[in-house]
Protein backbone atom coordinates (compact mmCIF):
# COMPACT_ATOMS: atom_id res chain seq x y z
CA UNK A 1 0.00 0.00 0.00
CA UNK A 2 2.77 2.44 0.93
CA UNK A 3 4.67 1.33 -2.16
CA UNK A 4 1.67 2.34 -4.27
CA UNK A 5 1.49 5.69 -2.46
CA UNK A 6 5.10 6.36 -3.50
CA UNK A 7 4.17 5.62 -7.11
CA UNK A 8 1.23 8.02 -6.88
CA UNK A 9 3.28 10.86 -5.44
CA UNK A 10 5.01 12.07 -8.66
CA UNK A 11 1.63 12.52 -10.35
CA UNK A 12 0.41 14.70 -7.47
CA UNK A 13 3.31 17.17 -7.65
CA UNK A 14 1.66 19.45 -10.27
CA UNK A 15 -1.36 19.67 -7.95
CA UNK A 16 0.57 19.93 -4.68
CA UNK A 17 -1.18 23.16 -3.64
CA UNK A 18 -4.66 21.66 -3.95
CA UNK A 19 -3.50 18.39 -2.38
CA UNK A 20 -2.17 20.33 0.61
CA UNK A 21 -5.45 22.24 0.97
CA UNK A 22 -7.44 18.98 0.65
CA UNK A 23 -5.32 17.40 3.40
CA UNK A 24 -5.74 20.46 5.65
CA UNK A 25 -9.48 20.35 5.04
CA UNK A 26 -9.35 16.70 6.15
CA UNK A 27 -8.16 17.94 9.54
CA UNK A 28 -10.97 20.50 9.58
CA UNK A 29 -13.63 17.90 8.69
CA UNK A 30 -12.32 15.53 11.36
CA UNK A 31 -12.40 18.34 13.94
CA UNK A 32 -15.97 19.28 12.96
CA UNK A 33 -17.14 15.68 13.39
CA UNK A 34 -15.39 15.52 16.75
CA UNK A 35 -17.04 18.76 17.88
CA UNK A 36 -20.47 17.49 16.80
CA UNK A 37 -19.98 14.27 18.76
CA UNK A 38 -18.69 16.24 21.76
CA UNK A 39 -21.84 18.41 21.87
CA UNK A 40 -24.08 15.36 22.29
CA UNK A 41 -23.35 15.21 26.05
CA UNK A 42 -24.21 18.86 26.87
CA UNK A 43 -27.29 18.62 24.63
CA UNK A 44 -28.66 15.70 26.69
CA UNK A 45 -27.30 16.70 30.09
CA UNK A 46 -28.01 20.45 29.84
CA UNK A 47 -29.93 21.47 26.74
CA UNK A 48 -32.74 18.91 27.23
CA UNK A 49 -32.77 19.23 31.01
CA UNK A 50 -35.91 20.89 32.43
CA UNK A 51 -33.72 23.21 34.50
CA UNK A 52 -31.79 24.55 31.52
CA UNK A 53 -32.19 28.16 30.40
CA UNK A 54 -33.16 29.33 26.92
CA UNK A 55 -29.76 30.92 26.70
CA UNK A 56 -28.08 27.50 27.09
CA UNK A 57 -30.32 25.98 24.41
CA UNK A 58 -29.71 28.86 21.98
CA UNK A 59 -25.93 28.67 22.48
CA UNK A 60 -25.96 24.92 21.78
CA UNK A 61 -28.23 25.35 18.73
CA UNK A 62 -26.12 28.18 17.30
CA UNK A 63 -22.96 26.14 17.88
CA UNK A 64 -24.42 23.20 15.94
CA UNK A 65 -25.56 25.58 13.18
CA UNK A 66 -22.10 27.17 13.00
CA UNK A 67 -20.48 23.75 12.68
CA UNK A 68 -22.88 22.91 9.83
CA UNK A 69 -22.13 26.20 8.05
CA UNK A 70 -18.36 25.67 8.39
CA UNK A 71 -18.71 22.03 7.27
CA UNK A 72 -20.36 23.01 3.95
CA UNK A 73 -17.45 24.86 2.26
CA UNK A 74 -14.87 22.57 3.87
CA UNK A 75 -16.56 19.46 2.55
CA UNK A 76 -17.30 20.98 -0.89
CA UNK A 77 -13.78 22.21 -1.58
CA UNK A 78 -12.20 19.10 -0.09
CA UNK A 79 -14.02 16.74 -2.46
CA UNK A 80 -14.11 19.12 -5.45
CA UNK A 81 -10.37 19.73 -5.38
CA UNK A 82 -9.74 16.08 -4.66
CA UNK A 83 -11.71 15.14 -7.78
CA UNK A 84 -9.81 17.77 -9.77
CA UNK A 85 -6.50 16.31 -8.60
CA UNK A 86 -7.59 12.72 -9.29
CA UNK A 87 -8.97 13.38 -12.78
CA UNK A 88 -6.05 15.63 -13.70
CA UNK A 89 -3.51 13.05 -12.55
CA UNK A 90 -5.43 10.31 -14.39
CA UNK A 91 -5.23 12.33 -17.61
CA UNK A 92 -1.49 12.72 -17.03
CA UNK A 93 -1.04 8.96 -16.59
CA UNK A 94 -3.18 8.14 -19.62
CA UNK A 95 -1.20 10.61 -21.74
CA UNK A 96 2.06 9.16 -20.43
CA UNK A 97 0.95 5.66 -21.43
CA UNK A 98 -0.20 6.78 -24.88
CA UNK A 99 3.03 8.72 -25.37
CA UNK A 100 4.95 5.57 -24.41
CA UNK A 101 2.97 3.49 -26.89
CA UNK A 102 3.94 5.87 -29.70
CA UNK A 103 7.61 5.32 -28.88
CA UNK A 104 7.61 1.53 -28.77
CA UNK A 105 8.95 -0.46 -31.68
CA UNK A 106 6.91 -2.21 -34.35
CA UNK A 107 7.92 -5.68 -33.01
CA UNK A 108 6.17 -4.72 -29.75
CA UNK A 109 2.90 -4.20 -31.61
CA UNK A 110 3.41 -7.45 -33.49
CA UNK A 111 3.75 -9.31 -30.19
CA UNK A 112 0.85 -7.62 -28.33
CA UNK A 113 -2.89 -7.53 -28.95
CA UNK A 114 -4.43 -4.16 -29.71
CA UNK A 115 -7.36 -4.77 -27.37
CA UNK A 116 -5.03 -5.54 -24.46
CA UNK A 117 -3.19 -2.25 -25.02
CA UNK A 118 -6.51 -0.37 -25.25
CA UNK A 119 -7.54 -1.93 -21.94
CA UNK A 120 -4.35 -0.69 -20.30
CA UNK A 121 -4.87 2.86 -21.59
CA UNK A 122 -8.56 3.03 -20.65
CA UNK A 123 -9.47 0.47 -17.99
CA UNK A 124 -6.28 0.12 -15.97
CA UNK A 125 -5.91 3.88 -15.69
CA UNK A 126 -9.52 4.14 -14.50
CA UNK A 127 -8.90 1.55 -11.78
CA UNK A 128 -5.69 3.33 -10.87
CA UNK A 129 -7.72 6.56 -10.61
CA UNK A 130 -9.89 4.79 -8.03
CA UNK A 131 -6.71 4.26 -6.04
CA UNK A 132 -6.03 7.99 -6.29
CA UNK A 133 -9.45 8.85 -4.92
CA UNK A 134 -9.13 6.44 -2.03
CA UNK A 135 -5.55 7.44 -1.18
CA UNK A 136 -6.89 10.64 0.41
CA UNK A 137 -9.30 8.47 2.43
CA UNK A 138 -6.21 6.94 4.01
CA UNK A 139 -5.45 10.41 5.37
CA UNK A 140 -8.94 11.72 6.10
CA UNK A 141 -10.53 8.64 7.66
CA UNK A 142 -7.68 7.80 10.10
CA UNK A 143 -7.76 11.47 11.19
CA UNK A 144 -11.49 11.24 11.84
CA UNK A 145 -11.02 7.92 13.63
CA UNK A 146 -8.24 9.39 15.78
CA UNK A 147 -10.44 12.35 16.80
CA UNK A 148 -13.36 10.05 17.66
CA UNK A 149 -11.10 7.66 19.54
CA UNK A 150 -9.65 10.58 21.51
CA UNK A 151 -13.16 11.78 22.38
CA UNK A 152 -14.19 8.26 23.41
CA UNK A 153 -11.12 7.95 25.64
CA UNK A 154 -11.89 11.33 27.20
CA UNK A 155 -15.53 10.41 27.81
CA UNK A 156 -14.77 6.96 29.28
CA UNK A 157 -11.42 5.26 28.82
CA UNK A 158 -12.69 1.98 30.25
CA UNK A 159 -15.45 1.65 27.66
CA UNK A 160 -12.91 2.59 24.98
CA UNK A 161 -10.71 -0.36 25.99
CA UNK A 162 -13.57 -2.65 24.93
CA UNK A 163 -13.40 -1.09 21.44
CA UNK A 164 -9.63 -1.36 21.29
CA UNK A 165 -9.88 -5.04 22.19
CA UNK A 166 -11.33 -5.88 18.75
CA UNK A 167 -8.80 -3.80 16.79
CA UNK A 168 -6.65 -6.86 15.88
CA UNK A 169 -9.72 -8.35 14.17
CA UNK A 170 -10.02 -5.25 11.97
CA UNK A 171 -6.35 -5.55 11.01
CA UNK A 172 -6.76 -9.23 10.09
CA UNK A 173 -9.72 -8.35 7.83
CA UNK A 174 -7.80 -5.53 6.13
CA UNK A 175 -4.69 -7.63 5.48
CA UNK A 176 -6.56 -10.74 4.29
CA UNK A 177 -8.98 -8.90 2.00
CA UNK A 178 -6.20 -6.73 0.57
CA UNK A 179 -4.05 -9.69 -0.43
CA UNK A 180 -6.94 -11.63 -1.93
CA UNK A 181 -8.24 -8.66 -3.90
CA UNK A 182 -4.79 -7.91 -5.32
CA UNK A 183 -4.36 -11.47 -6.61
CA UNK A 184 -7.88 -11.68 -8.07
CA UNK A 185 -7.72 -8.20 -9.61
CA UNK A 186 -4.77 -9.19 -11.80
CA UNK A 187 -6.96 -11.95 -13.27
CA UNK A 188 -9.87 -9.52 -13.71
CA UNK A 189 -7.74 -7.09 -15.69
CA UNK A 190 -6.29 -9.85 -17.86
CA UNK A 191 -9.78 -11.10 -18.77
CA UNK A 192 -10.98 -7.54 -19.34
CA UNK A 193 -8.09 -6.98 -21.74
CA UNK A 194 -9.03 -10.09 -23.72
CA UNK A 195 -12.67 -9.02 -23.80
CA UNK A 196 -11.66 -5.57 -25.08
CA UNK A 197 -9.51 -7.25 -27.73
CA UNK A 198 -12.39 -9.47 -28.87
CA UNK A 199 -14.65 -6.43 -29.03
CA UNK A 200 -12.06 -4.53 -31.08
CA UNK A 201 -11.67 -7.46 -33.50
CA UNK A 202 -15.41 -7.88 -33.92
CA UNK A 203 -16.01 -4.21 -34.62
CA UNK A 204 -12.99 -3.79 -36.89
CA UNK A 205 -13.63 -6.90 -38.99
CA UNK A 206 -17.26 -6.25 -39.90
CA UNK A 207 -16.69 -6.71 -43.63
CA UNK A 208 -15.39 -10.27 -43.12
CA UNK A 209 -17.96 -10.98 -40.39
CA UNK A 210 -20.81 -10.14 -42.72
CA UNK A 211 -19.26 -11.72 -45.83
CA UNK A 212 -18.84 -15.09 -44.06
CA UNK A 213 -21.96 -14.86 -41.85
CA UNK A 214 -19.80 -14.96 -38.73
CA UNK A 215 -22.16 -13.04 -36.44
CA UNK A 216 -22.94 -16.02 -34.21
CA UNK A 217 -19.30 -17.11 -34.13
CA UNK A 218 -18.09 -13.62 -33.16
CA UNK A 219 -20.79 -13.24 -30.50
CA UNK A 220 -19.91 -16.70 -29.17
CA UNK A 221 -16.22 -15.77 -28.83
CA UNK A 222 -17.16 -12.54 -27.07
CA UNK A 223 -19.61 -14.33 -24.77
CA UNK A 224 -17.00 -16.91 -23.72
CA UNK A 225 -14.52 -14.16 -22.90
CA UNK A 226 -17.17 -12.17 -21.09
CA UNK A 227 -18.17 -15.20 -19.01
CA UNK A 228 -14.55 -15.69 -17.92
CA UNK A 229 -14.39 -11.99 -17.07
CA UNK A 230 -17.62 -12.29 -15.06
CA UNK A 231 -16.28 -15.24 -13.06
CA UNK A 232 -13.05 -13.41 -12.25
CA UNK A 233 -15.02 -10.29 -11.23
CA UNK A 234 -17.19 -12.36 -8.90
CA UNK A 235 -14.09 -13.71 -7.15
CA UNK A 236 -12.99 -10.16 -6.40
CA UNK A 237 -16.54 -9.12 -5.51
CA UNK A 238 -16.86 -11.98 -3.03
CA UNK A 239 -13.77 -10.83 -1.13
CA UNK A 240 -14.75 -7.16 -1.39
CA UNK A 241 -18.33 -7.67 -0.23
CA UNK A 242 -17.23 -10.09 2.49
CA UNK A 243 -14.86 -7.53 4.00
CA UNK A 244 -17.52 -4.84 4.59
CA UNK A 245 -20.02 -6.95 6.58
CA UNK A 246 -17.13 -8.52 8.52
CA UNK A 247 -16.07 -5.04 9.60
CA UNK A 248 -19.65 -4.31 10.63
CA UNK A 249 -19.89 -7.65 12.47
CA UNK A 250 -16.76 -6.90 14.49
CA UNK A 251 -18.19 -3.44 15.18
CA UNK A 252 -21.45 -5.01 16.37
CA UNK A 253 -19.52 -7.31 18.72
CA UNK A 254 -17.69 -4.31 20.15
CA UNK A 255 -20.93 -2.32 20.44
CA UNK A 256 -22.67 -5.17 22.30
CA UNK A 257 -19.83 -5.31 24.80
CA UNK A 258 -19.99 -1.54 25.23
CA UNK A 259 -23.76 -1.61 25.96
CA UNK A 260 -23.38 -4.25 28.67
CA UNK A 261 -20.40 -2.52 30.30
CA UNK A 262 -22.03 0.92 29.97
CA UNK A 263 -25.12 -0.30 31.84
CA UNK A 264 -22.90 -1.29 34.75
CA UNK A 265 -21.10 2.10 34.62
CA UNK A 266 -24.35 4.09 34.56
CA UNK A 267 -25.83 2.08 37.43
CA UNK A 268 -22.75 2.73 39.53
CA UNK A 269 -22.98 6.48 38.79
CA UNK A 270 -19.61 6.59 37.01
CA UNK A 271 -21.23 7.61 33.69
CA UNK A 272 -24.14 9.94 32.89
CA UNK A 273 -26.78 9.21 30.27
CA UNK A 274 -25.56 12.16 28.19
CA UNK A 275 -21.98 10.95 28.51
CA UNK A 276 -23.03 7.49 27.34
CA UNK A 277 -24.94 8.90 24.35
CA UNK A 278 -21.95 11.11 23.49
CA UNK A 279 -19.73 8.02 23.70
CA UNK A 280 -22.10 6.08 21.42
CA UNK A 281 -22.11 8.99 18.95
CA UNK A 282 -18.31 8.98 18.93
CA UNK A 283 -18.36 5.19 18.48
CA UNK A 284 -20.80 5.43 15.55
CA UNK A 285 -18.69 8.12 13.93
CA UNK A 286 -15.61 5.98 14.59
CA UNK A 287 -17.11 3.00 12.74
CA UNK A 288 -17.78 5.07 9.60
CA UNK A 289 -14.08 5.85 8.92
CA UNK A 290 -13.20 2.23 9.71
CA UNK A 291 -15.69 1.08 7.05
CA UNK A 292 -14.36 3.62 4.57
CA UNK A 293 -10.81 2.62 5.39
CA UNK A 294 -11.76 -0.97 4.58
CA UNK A 295 -13.22 0.11 1.23
CA UNK A 296 -10.12 2.22 0.50
CA UNK A 297 -7.94 -0.77 1.31
CA UNK A 298 -9.78 -2.89 -1.28
CA UNK A 299 -9.66 -0.15 -3.95
CA UNK A 300 -5.98 0.52 -3.35
CA UNK A 301 -5.15 -3.15 -3.79
CA UNK A 302 -7.12 -3.15 -7.03
CA UNK A 303 -5.17 -0.05 -8.06
CA UNK A 304 -1.92 -1.79 -7.16
CA UNK A 305 -2.69 -4.64 -9.57
CA UNK A 306 -3.65 -2.13 -12.28
CA UNK A 307 -0.51 -0.10 -11.75
CA UNK A 308 1.63 -3.21 -12.13
CA UNK A 309 0.37 -3.60 -15.69
CA UNK A 310 0.88 0.11 -16.34
CA UNK A 311 4.39 -0.02 -14.87
CA UNK A 312 5.28 -3.06 -17.00
CA UNK A 313 4.26 -1.12 -20.10
CA UNK A 314 6.11 2.04 -19.06
CA UNK A 315 9.28 0.01 -18.50
CA UNK A 316 9.29 -1.36 -22.06
CA UNK A 317 12.32 -0.41 -24.11
CA UNK A 318 11.57 2.36 -26.59
CA UNK A 319 12.77 2.76 -30.13
CA UNK A 320 16.11 4.51 -30.25
CA UNK A 321 15.72 8.21 -30.95
CA UNK A 322 19.29 9.49 -31.05
CA UNK A 323 22.29 8.73 -33.23
CA UNK A 324 25.87 9.79 -33.69
CA UNK A 325 24.78 12.01 -36.58
CA UNK A 326 22.95 15.10 -35.33
CA UNK A 327 21.06 15.78 -38.59
CA UNK A 328 20.91 13.97 -41.90
CA UNK A 329 19.83 14.70 -45.48
CA UNK A 330 20.10 12.02 -48.19
CA UNK A 331 22.00 13.01 -51.35
CA UNK A 332 24.11 10.07 -52.59
CA UNK A 333 23.24 6.37 -52.24
CA UNK A 334 21.79 3.59 -50.08
CA UNK A 335 23.90 0.46 -49.53
CA UNK A 336 22.65 -2.86 -48.16
CA UNK A 337 25.70 -4.90 -47.20
CA UNK A 338 25.13 -8.59 -46.45
CA UNK A 339 21.99 -8.01 -44.41
CA UNK A 340 20.01 -10.84 -42.82
CA UNK A 341 16.78 -10.63 -40.85
CA UNK A 342 14.24 -12.92 -39.24
CA UNK A 343 11.08 -12.14 -37.32
CA UNK A 344 10.98 -13.19 -33.66
CA UNK A 345 8.15 -15.62 -34.38
CA UNK A 346 10.09 -17.28 -37.24
CA UNK A 347 12.78 -19.97 -37.23
CA UNK A 348 14.24 -18.97 -40.59
CA UNK A 349 15.61 -15.79 -42.13
CA UNK A 350 13.28 -13.70 -44.26
CA UNK A 351 16.26 -11.82 -45.71
CA UNK A 352 19.48 -13.77 -46.33
CA UNK A 353 22.89 -12.15 -46.88
CA UNK A 354 21.36 -9.58 -49.21
CA UNK A 355 23.48 -6.84 -50.79
CA UNK A 356 22.46 -4.12 -53.24
CA UNK A 357 23.01 -0.42 -53.91
CA UNK A 358 20.44 2.27 -54.75
CA UNK A 359 21.79 5.57 -56.05
CA UNK A 360 20.21 8.97 -55.66
CA UNK A 361 17.66 9.61 -58.42
CA UNK A 362 17.35 5.92 -59.38
CA UNK A 363 14.04 4.14 -59.64
CA UNK A 364 14.41 0.65 -58.22
CA UNK A 365 11.79 -2.09 -58.03
CA UNK A 366 11.64 -5.10 -55.72
CA UNK A 367 9.62 -7.96 -57.18
CA UNK A 368 8.99 -11.59 -56.34
CA UNK A 369 6.46 -14.03 -55.02
CA UNK A 370 4.60 -13.43 -51.77
CA UNK A 371 6.89 -14.02 -48.79
CA UNK A 372 10.09 -13.32 -50.70
CA UNK A 373 11.03 -10.43 -48.38
CA UNK A 374 10.06 -7.37 -50.45
CA UNK A 375 7.96 -5.54 -47.85
CA UNK A 376 10.37 -6.61 -45.12
CA UNK A 377 13.12 -4.69 -46.93
CA UNK A 378 10.93 -1.57 -46.86
CA UNK A 379 10.44 -2.03 -43.11
CA UNK A 380 14.19 -2.39 -42.60
CA UNK A 381 14.93 0.78 -44.59
CA UNK A 382 12.50 2.67 -42.35
CA UNK A 383 14.28 1.35 -39.25
CA UNK A 384 11.14 -0.43 -38.07
CA UNK A 385 13.07 -3.61 -37.23
CA UNK A 386 16.68 -4.20 -36.17
CA UNK A 387 18.93 -6.25 -38.46
CA UNK A 388 20.22 -9.63 -37.34
CA UNK A 389 23.32 -9.34 -39.51
CA UNK A 390 25.01 -6.89 -41.89
CA UNK A 391 24.41 -3.17 -42.18
CA UNK A 392 22.49 -0.58 -44.16
CA UNK A 393 24.26 2.67 -45.01
CA UNK A 394 22.88 5.92 -46.35
CA UNK A 395 25.55 8.22 -47.81
CA UNK A 396 28.10 6.04 -46.03
CA UNK A 397 26.44 6.47 -42.62
CA UNK A 398 25.21 3.32 -40.85
CA UNK A 399 21.45 3.48 -40.29
CA UNK A 400 21.83 2.99 -36.53
CA UNK A 401 23.88 6.20 -36.35
CA UNK A 402 21.08 8.31 -37.84
CA UNK A 403 18.34 9.53 -35.44
CA UNK A 404 15.12 7.73 -36.34
CA UNK A 405 13.20 10.96 -36.85
CA UNK A 406 15.83 12.21 -39.33
CA UNK A 407 15.96 8.82 -41.05
CA UNK A 408 12.21 8.63 -41.59
CA UNK A 409 12.05 12.21 -42.83
CA UNK A 410 14.01 10.97 -45.86
CA UNK A 411 11.17 8.66 -46.93
CA UNK A 412 7.64 9.14 -48.17
CA UNK A 413 5.61 5.94 -47.83
CA UNK A 414 2.69 5.00 -50.08
CA UNK A 415 1.55 1.47 -49.36
CA UNK A 416 -1.28 -0.98 -49.91
CA UNK A 417 -2.40 -0.73 -46.28
CA UNK A 418 -3.92 2.74 -46.47
CA UNK A 419 -4.28 4.65 -43.21
CA UNK A 420 -6.25 7.86 -42.98
CA UNK A 421 -7.45 9.60 -39.83
CA UNK A 422 -11.10 10.26 -39.06
CA UNK A 423 -10.52 13.92 -39.81
CA UNK A 424 -10.63 16.39 -42.67
CA UNK A 425 -8.84 15.99 -45.98
CA UNK A 426 -6.68 18.97 -44.99
CA UNK A 427 -5.52 17.39 -41.71
CA UNK A 428 -4.82 14.06 -43.41
CA UNK A 429 -2.56 15.82 -45.89
CA UNK A 430 -0.75 18.22 -43.59
CA UNK A 431 -0.49 15.88 -40.56
CA UNK A 432 -0.29 18.89 -38.27
CA UNK A 433 2.24 20.71 -40.44
CA UNK A 434 1.90 24.26 -41.72
CA UNK A 435 1.05 24.34 -45.43
CA UNK A 436 -0.72 26.99 -47.51
CA UNK A 437 -3.91 26.36 -49.48
CA UNK A 438 -1.86 26.71 -52.66
CA UNK A 439 0.52 23.95 -51.57
CA UNK A 440 -2.39 21.68 -50.67
CA UNK A 441 -4.08 22.35 -54.02
CA UNK A 442 -0.84 21.59 -55.87
CA UNK A 443 -0.45 18.29 -54.00
CA UNK A 444 -4.03 17.28 -54.79
CA UNK A 445 -3.52 18.16 -58.45
CA UNK A 446 -0.36 16.04 -58.70
CA UNK A 447 -2.27 13.11 -57.18
CA UNK A 448 -5.29 13.53 -59.51
CA UNK A 449 -7.32 14.11 -56.35
CA UNK A 450 -8.31 17.74 -56.89
CA UNK A 451 -11.53 16.98 -58.78
CA UNK A 452 -13.12 14.56 -56.30
CA UNK A 453 -12.00 16.64 -53.29
CA UNK A 454 -13.62 19.73 -54.82
CA UNK A 455 -16.88 17.75 -55.13
CA UNK A 456 -16.88 16.81 -51.42
CA UNK A 457 -19.44 18.71 -49.27
CA UNK A 458 -16.83 20.89 -47.56
CA UNK A 459 -13.92 20.42 -49.94
CA UNK A 460 -10.60 19.94 -48.13
CA UNK A 461 -12.40 20.53 -44.82
CA UNK A 462 -14.65 17.48 -45.28
CA UNK A 463 -14.30 14.76 -42.63
CA UNK A 464 -13.63 11.51 -44.50
CA UNK A 465 -14.56 8.94 -41.84
CA UNK A 466 -12.67 6.28 -39.92
CA UNK A 467 -9.68 5.21 -42.06
CA UNK A 468 -11.20 7.22 -44.93
CA UNK A 469 -14.24 4.94 -45.30
CA UNK A 470 -16.33 7.71 -46.91
CA UNK A 471 -14.01 7.57 -49.93
CA UNK A 472 -13.38 4.85 -52.50
CA UNK A 473 -10.16 2.83 -52.38
CA UNK A 474 -8.68 4.75 -55.30
CA UNK A 475 -9.58 8.10 -53.72
CA UNK A 476 -8.01 7.05 -50.44
CA UNK A 477 -4.80 6.04 -52.20
CA UNK A 478 -4.62 9.29 -54.15
CA UNK A 479 -4.85 11.22 -50.88
CA UNK A 480 -1.87 9.28 -49.52
CA UNK A 481 0.04 10.21 -52.69
CA UNK A 482 -0.89 13.87 -52.21
CA UNK A 483 0.27 13.57 -48.60
CA UNK A 484 3.64 12.19 -49.70
CA UNK A 485 4.01 14.99 -52.28
CA UNK A 486 3.24 17.64 -49.66
CA UNK A 487 5.86 16.27 -47.26
CA UNK A 488 8.39 16.35 -50.16
CA UNK A 489 10.86 13.62 -49.05
CA UNK A 490 13.92 12.80 -51.20
CA UNK A 491 13.07 9.06 -51.32
CA UNK A 492 9.71 7.50 -52.13
CA UNK A 493 8.71 4.02 -50.96
CA UNK A 494 5.87 2.41 -52.91
CA UNK A 495 4.79 -0.82 -51.21
CA UNK A 496 2.30 -2.48 -53.60
CA UNK A 497 0.45 0.83 -53.74
CA UNK A 498 -1.92 -0.25 -56.55
CA UNK A 499 -2.38 -3.98 -55.91
CA UNK A 500 -5.79 -3.67 -54.22
CA UNK A 501 -7.33 -1.35 -56.82
CA UNK A 502 -9.51 -1.94 -59.86
CA UNK A 503 -8.08 -1.22 -63.31
CA UNK A 504 -9.51 2.28 -63.63
CA UNK A 505 -8.40 3.33 -60.15
CA UNK A 506 -5.01 1.70 -60.71
CA UNK A 507 -4.49 3.72 -63.88
CA UNK A 508 -5.22 7.01 -62.11
CA UNK A 509 -3.10 6.10 -59.09
CA UNK A 510 -0.23 4.95 -61.31
CA UNK A 511 -0.33 8.24 -63.19
CA UNK A 512 -0.27 10.07 -59.86
CA UNK A 513 2.67 7.96 -58.70
CA UNK A 514 4.56 8.76 -61.90
CA UNK A 515 4.00 12.47 -61.31
CA UNK A 516 5.08 12.16 -57.69
CA UNK A 517 8.21 10.18 -58.58
CA UNK A 518 9.68 12.79 -60.92
CA UNK A 519 13.15 13.85 -59.72
CA UNK A 520 12.91 11.50 -56.72
CA UNK A 521 14.69 8.34 -55.67
CA UNK A 522 12.06 5.61 -55.85
CA UNK A 523 12.00 2.16 -54.25
CA UNK A 524 8.89 0.26 -55.29
CA UNK A 525 7.55 -3.11 -54.19
CA UNK A 526 5.50 -4.22 -57.17
CA UNK A 527 2.91 -6.93 -57.61
CA UNK A 528 1.96 -5.96 -61.16
CA UNK A 529 5.21 -5.97 -63.11
CA UNK A 530 3.84 -3.85 -65.93
CA UNK A 531 3.91 -0.84 -63.58
CA UNK A 532 7.70 -0.96 -63.15
CA UNK A 533 8.88 -1.82 -66.67
CA UNK A 534 10.45 1.65 -67.07
CA UNK A 535 12.44 1.47 -63.82
CA UNK A 536 16.24 1.78 -63.89
CA UNK A 537 16.81 -1.46 -61.99
CA UNK A 538 14.65 -4.38 -60.94
CA UNK A 539 15.61 -6.88 -58.23
CA UNK A 540 13.85 -10.24 -58.24
CA UNK A 541 13.78 -11.73 -54.73
CA UNK A 542 13.25 -15.36 -53.78
CA UNK A 543 13.30 -16.45 -50.12
CA UNK A 544 15.13 -13.30 -49.09
CA UNK A 545 17.84 -13.44 -51.75
CA UNK A 546 18.37 -11.53 -55.01
CA UNK A 547 18.16 -14.13 -57.77
CA UNK A 548 17.95 -11.78 -60.77
CA UNK A 549 18.67 -8.09 -61.33
CA UNK A 550 18.76 -5.66 -64.24
CA UNK A 551 16.37 -3.42 -66.14
CA UNK A 552 13.18 -4.77 -67.73
CA UNK A 553 14.69 -5.41 -71.17
CA UNK A 554 17.73 -7.21 -69.74
CA UNK A 555 15.61 -9.45 -67.51
CA UNK A 556 13.16 -10.28 -70.30
CA UNK A 557 16.08 -11.14 -72.61
CA UNK A 558 17.38 -13.66 -70.09
CA UNK A 559 14.03 -15.46 -70.24
CA UNK A 560 14.37 -16.45 -66.60
CA UNK A 561 12.08 -16.30 -63.56
CA UNK A 562 11.32 -12.58 -64.03
CA UNK A 563 10.23 -13.16 -67.63
CA UNK A 564 7.99 -16.01 -66.49
CA UNK A 565 6.38 -13.86 -63.76
CA UNK A 566 5.93 -10.98 -66.19
CA UNK A 567 4.11 -13.18 -68.67
CA UNK A 568 1.84 -14.40 -65.88
CA UNK A 569 0.95 -10.89 -64.70
CA UNK A 570 0.23 -9.39 -68.12
CA UNK A 571 -1.95 -12.22 -69.39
Amino acid sequence: MFDLAKKLFPYLIPYRGRVLVAVLLSFALAAIKGAQAYLVKPIFDQGLNSGSSWQDVIVLALTLLALGVINFPCRFFHFYWLRMVVDGATCTIRTEIYNKLQRLSLPFYTANKQGVLLSTVLNDTQIFAGGFRNSIDLIREPLTAAVMLGLALWRDWQLTLVILGVTPLFLIIFIFSGRRVRSHQAEVQEELSLMTHNLSEGMGGQKIVKAFNLQEYIVGRFTNTQNRFFRSVMKTTMVEEMAHPLVELVGAIAFSGVVVFAYYRIQSGALSTGGFISFIAALALLMDPIRKFSQANVKLNQASAAYQRIANLLKMEEERTSGEVVSFAFHDQIELNGISFRYESSDSDVIRQLSLTIRQGEKVALVGLSGSGKSTLVNLLLGLYPLNQGEIRMDGVVLDQIPLASLREQFGLVCQDIFLFNDTVRENLTLGGSFSDQQISAALEVAYADQFVTELPDGVDTIIGDRGTRLSGGQQQRLTIARAFLQNPPILLFDEATSALDNESEKLVQQALDRLAADKTVIAVAHRLSTISSFDRIYLLNQGEVVESGDHQQLMARNGEYARLYQLTVH
